[in-house]
């Protein structure tokens, strides 16, 4: 498969994710551990390209650890993007990986695209504004999380907020029982009566805020997506041999769209990292198709595993729980479709 290129995790980390990826699969290990290795190399406040190796680099070993720091990544993405007092102030922690990052975005983006609304609602108050809701799924909600989400008036104001683990009012739930990734601390977080201060708010100019960041949100979602491809891809190819063989051309069917989503990955990249832009139809399309490799790939791979890639604890089995989570991952499948099809029309 194709190496990665500057941004390639240094060997001592790539060992030690791989060395770990058994117990973080079985939630002996929180995900989560990783941030500091990662930041005490100065590889979270990377630019969008590097950032995006490193996650692809991680999810080739462990999705579970790509994810995690995919969500500390967007978090860090969206404070430096508002460039606000209060949100510059979180960025340190995040880029030493003391702190972990909250993407609690979903219904955001959903809103954005037309695909869906914001769950939160707001109400304008005196210095800031009064939140209730829901978000019904946001990961690494340990206690010492920032994080950052949305929320809407009845009046159809949209805002964007950063907030800390403990602010009064807001609840972490207890975390989801998962095929996979369950080390990713993921659970439903609620809203009572919580009030946001103004210095909070990173924007409420929504509609020119949401452009901006998500082009590199969508390229780090590709990155995990081609990590698990790669890796599916790889431990396949040790395998087709006897009976095997018979598997070699799907193989090299796969094999070849992993390739070409690389080098679209790698394209795309380079002009974000320029200043240049990514048209919505040409993230969409990639998003999908490195969603549908890693999801082929890892079909391929267990099927070639035989009973011992059935075992629970093999690598094989958790890859193909990893490739099972990529098209429910938001923006859904259904959702990307839908989207790309929009897209395609008003082009």
């Amino acid at each position: 498969m194709s190496a990665l290129t500057a941004a390639d995790l240094p060997q001592d980390l790539r060992e030690t994710v791989a060395g770990n990826a058994k117990d973080v699969d079985k939630g002996a290990l929180d995900a989560r551990y990783v941030l500091p290795l990662l930041g005490e190399r100065g590889l979270i406040g990377t630019g969008v390209r590097d950032s995006a190796r490193t996650i692809r680099a991680l999810s080739t070993e462990d999705l579970s650890v790509g994810f995690t720091l995919w969500a500390t990544r967007c978090t860090l993405l969206y404070l430096e993007t508002a460039g606000t007092e209060y949100a510059l102030s979180l960025t340190d922690k995040l880029r030493s990986g003391e702190r972990p990052g909250v993407s609690g975005m979903a219904g955001s983006f959903k809103d954005f695209s037309g695909a869906g609304e914001i769950a939160l609602r707001a109400e304008k108050e005196e210095g800031g504004y009064r939140v209730n809701g829901k978000l019904n799924w946001a990961s690494n909600l340990y206690p010492d999380a920032v994080a950052v989400t949305g929320a809407k008036t009845a009046e159809g104001h949209r805002l964007l907020f950063a907030f800390e683990a403990g602010h009064e009012g807001v609840t972490f739930g207890t975390p989801f029982g998962l095929l996979g990734l369950n080390a990713t601390a993921s659970a439903w977080v609620e809203f009572q009566d919580v009030f946001i201060p103004a210095e909070q708010v990173l924007t409420e100019d929504f509609a020119s805020f949401m452009p901006r960041i998500r082009p590199p949100f969508v390229l780090f979602q590709i990155a995990e997506c081609l990590g698990v491809a790669e890796a599916s891809a790889q431990a396949a190819a040790e395998r087709l041999t006897g009976l095997n063989a018979t598997f070699a051309e799907d193989h090299a069917a796969v094999r070849a769209k992993i390739e070409d989503a690389i080098a679209r990955h790698e394209d795309l990249l380079t002009r974000i990292d320029a200043g240049k832009k990514a048209t919505p139809a040409e993230l969409l399309q990639l998003r999908l198709d490195a969603a549908q490799a890693a999801v082929e790939a890892a079909n391929i791979e267990v099927r070639v595993a035989g009973g011992a890639g059935y075992a629970k604890s093999s690598p094989t089995s958790r890859r193909y729980r990893e490739a099972s989570f990529i098209p429910v991952q938001s923006p859904s499948e259904a959702q990307l479709r839908w989207e790309l099809e929009r897209a395609r029309k008003s082009a």
